[in-house]
């Protein structure tokens, strides 16, 4: 009997793994001021939609703006190479510590 058992959750689990999960959309929320979305996101091309009363809709980008630096010039787009990758610093000296000029007394 425990071996009829195991044999059946077995066969019932494997066509659950294949059919319901994972299932073709993670489910998430968008939350824009008062209100909030439900959002869809496909599992394979992360093309992203929210429900409204109509029905799904896509979830389109905002145009992207051009960075500008505080003087205002353009800012560099990171090149593909460097797209996803930590970023990585190089430690540099400490600036020198300003000297006392007043002499020290001497421990008599």
């Amino acid at each position: 009997m425990l071996r009829f058992v195991t044999v059946l959750i077995l066969v019932a689990a494997v066509p659950f793994a294949i059919y319901v999960w994972p299932t073709k959309y993670a489910y998430d929320h968008l939350k824009v001021g008062e209100s909030d979305f439900p959002v869809r996101i496909h599992r394979v091309t992360s093309d992203a939609d929210y429900l409204t009363p109509a029905g799904w809709r896509p979830l389109k980008a905002a145009p992207a703006q051009a960075q500008t630096d505080p003087s205002g010039q353009p800012v560099p787009a990171a090149s593909p190479a460097q797209v996803g990758r930590p970023i990585i610093t190089t430690p540099t000296s400490n600036p020198e510590r300003p000297k006392i000029t007043t002499p020290t007394p001497k421990p008599r």
